[in-house]
């Protein structure tokens, strides 16, 4: 999804550039954003806090999908000599399980999702105000994440200015 946005991003930054650039010198600049975000420091810790809750969250459903599982199964076993009614009952009771089940799973997808975007947030800002006065202070008119161009000349990759600055 983000490298989605990242390519739509680039594609309209140079389809709003081309006009301009035939007039001027177009200077660009490649760099990969997971390398800078994802192994520093920051976004380490990052991944760890969100796998610890990811674990957290897990041990919690796979108990609750044991116990429904363990229900289930007794059921089954019962379920031949209980009277229709009973069984029609008990049925409704496992559905009803298993959508709450089923809803617990959406919510814990999006309490990740939302600690996602608050640990990592900072560190696109971040990286973005890297990227940004990089270009300023070198006269890029385009930086490019690596995830969306094909092929480049490895001199125009500012991976590891971009990454020294990002760390500082």
């Amino acid at each position: 999804m983000k490298s989605h946005r990242w390519l739509l991003c680039s594609a309209l930054i140079i389809s709003l550039m081309l006009p301009a650039a035939a007039k001027a010198e177009v200077k660009i600049a490649i760099v990969d954003m997971g390398e800078i975000i994802f192994n520093s420091p920051e976004g380490k810790k990052a991944q760890e806090t969100l796998k610890r809750k990811g674990q957290e969250l897990g041990k919690e459903l796979e108990r609750r999908r044991t116990e429904f599982g363990k229900e289930v199964e007794a059921y089954q076993k019962q379920a031949v000599v209980m009277k229709e009614e009973a069984r029609k009952k008990k049925e409704e009771e496992f559905s009803k399980k298993q959508m709450e089940l089923q809803q617990q799973v959406g919510a814990s997808q999006q309490e990740l999702a939302k600690l996602e975007e608050k640990e990592f947030k900072p560190l696109y800002d971040k990286f973005a105000k890297v990227v940004n006065d990089m270009a300023k202070e070198n006269g890029y008119t385009v930086v490019l994440d690596k995830r969306v161009v094909v092929g480049f000349d490895p001199s125009v990759d500012i991976t590891a200015k971009v990454k020294e600055a990002f760390n500082k």
